[in-house]
């Protein structure tokens, strides 16, 4: 049955524009719909309308929205707005969106919330979260990320994600990205490439990946300390798969309000598409 992954959020955690910033991108962003850009997230729907979230982002009501647009999630007739879950890791951006799952909201029943042993360790033991768990509203579900390529799990049949651990600034939890159908890999939030030794092997054998572009370059940093950071820079990610580009899509995501590339018109957007990379948009669509 055809699958489809779409991006429901190409921002970094904050989104675009971010609380509080002055700054031009998100001043535009404000007035300029296309312009915005929801926090870090993809589903992956078929044409029954079942539909699998990878992260759930503080933007999950307006990415919900967004999906109601679509022929195949319309037809849902579940009380839970998704067949399962998957989290990455718990910065804010990829799990502060659980709220809305809970009796206050959404009050879903027993929804499937992949993640690793570490991350549901952290939710059982901190409010709010372990109310979720408590009264029932999710059902964890461990993926071992400790041993680095784990074996899949299967929401439904005919749908495969695999998770991988990759290194990644951990304050509370351990970081994983996930291969579907080991035709797309999804690497939202890595310290540097040269920290993952299966990095150029995973992206070589993948059709599609999606990959952390949280900022184009020391540049757009002034007075920061990079150490803090945990991002490769666009410019390093370029270097490093660029001549990976021929034989599969490369889509760079995760951007910070910060980045230039998040406007398409801009000479580094223009420098990036020119190296053979995409700049992943939301709602962006992608076949399986």
């Amino acid at each position: 049955m055809p699958q489809t992954v779409y991006i429901i959020g190409s921002g970094q955690d904050g989104g675009l524009p971010q609380v509080g910033s002055r700054m031009k991108p998100d001043m535009a962003a404000r007035v300029d719909p296309l312009a915005v850009r929801l926090g870090p997230s993809i589903c992956v729907l078929d044409d029954e309308g079942r539909c699998f979230l990878v992260d759930v982002s503080p933007d999950i009501k307006e990415q919900e929205n967004r999906l109601l647009s679509l022929p195949g999630y319309a037809k849902r007739a579940m009380r839970n707005p998704f067949d399962g879950v998957l989290l990455t890791h718990a910065h804010m951006g990829h799990y502060a969106g659980l709220v809305h799952f809970g009796r206050e909201a959404a009050s879903c029943e027993r929804l499937a919330v992949w993640c690793t042993e570490k991350m549901a360790g952290f939710l059982s033991a901190n409010a709010p979260w372990d109310q979720l768990v408590s009264l029932g509203n999710i059902e964890l579900k461990v993926c071992d990320g400790r041993t680095g390529i784990t074996a899949p799990l299967e929401p439904w049949p005919g749908l495969s994600v695999r998770p991988i651990a990759v290194p990644h600034r951990g304050e509370y939890t351990d970081t994983i990205g996930i291969s579907i159908n080991e035709k797309l890999l999804y690497v939202p939030d890595i310290d540097n490439w040269d920290a993952w030794p299966a990095a150029r092997d995973e992206v070589a054998k993948h059709e599609v990946s999606l990959l952390d572009a949280t900022f184009y370059s020391a540049a757009e940093l002034p007075g920061r300390n990079l150490k803090e950071i945990s991002h490769p820079f666009i410019t390093d990610t370029v270097k490093k798969f660029a001549d990976l580009t021929d034989g599969s899509r490369i889509i760079l995501t995760h951007f910070n309000h910060s980045n230039p590339v998040c406007d398409p018109a801009s000479k580094e957007a223009r420098s990036v598409t020119a190296a053979g990379f995409e700049l992943a948009q939301e709602m962006m669509a992608i076949e399986l």
